[in-house]
């Protein structure tokens, strides 16, 4: 081991290409603590900066025939420069997704679900408002989709306002009936 020491990079490397382990030792320790630090001046988690440091030197052992046009140290520098802003990049947006979510979990009912059961309680209204005896339906939907006061159904249908009054206090109780399990 002590023989490699000596050893240039471009030595070493040429060492790595043919399988030689303790080559490829030497050059992990004389940049993996260099690395290291450089590596926790750009990513805070020391954990995560090992885990793409050990990730580059794999790369690198796994590749044993590299044609590096550079130094081997400016090789291995952009390489976990790159890793390590790809890291960043990607948890960014994973804290953006994660963001998002929470965001909707704590402020979104959800919007579907609501709409669904928006649409359905209409639906069922509809269905009880069809259900009713003829005359009082007439006035029931005049004057709650029609808009039309009670003064103006009692002249357009020829009856009493009492009798609008009546005929649409009715068709209330009879459609809340049908409905208090849904809001008691």
């Amino acid at each position: 081991m002590q023989g490699y020491l000596r050893l240039s990079d471009d030595e070493l490397l040429r060492l790595v290409s043919e399988g030689d382990e303790a080559a490829f030792n030497v050059i992990y320790q004389r940049y993996m603590p260099l690395l290291y630090i450089y590596g926790c001046k750009i990513v805070p988690d020391t954990d995560e900066v090992k885990d793409i440091l050990q990730e580059v030197f794999t790369s690198i052992w796994s590749k044993r025939n590299l044609r590096i046009n550079t130094s081997f140290s400016a090789y291995i520098y952009t390489s976990v420069r790159y890793k390590l802003f790809d890291y960043i990049d990607k948890k960014k947006i994973r804290n953006g997704y994660a963001a998002s979510l929470q965001q909707f979990m704590e402020e979104g009912e959800c919007v579907t679900d609501n709409q669904i059961l928006e649409n359905e309680l209409r639906k069922q209204i509809e269905q009880e408002i069809n259900n009713l005896p003829p005359k009082m339906r007439e006035v029931f939907v005049l004057s709650r989709e029609a808009n039309q006061s009670y003064e103006e159904i009692a002249n357009q249908l020829d009856i009493s306002h009492n009798t609008v009054r009546k005929q649409i206090s009715n068709a209330l109780k009879i459609i809340r009936s049908k409905f208090n399990m849904f809001f008691f």
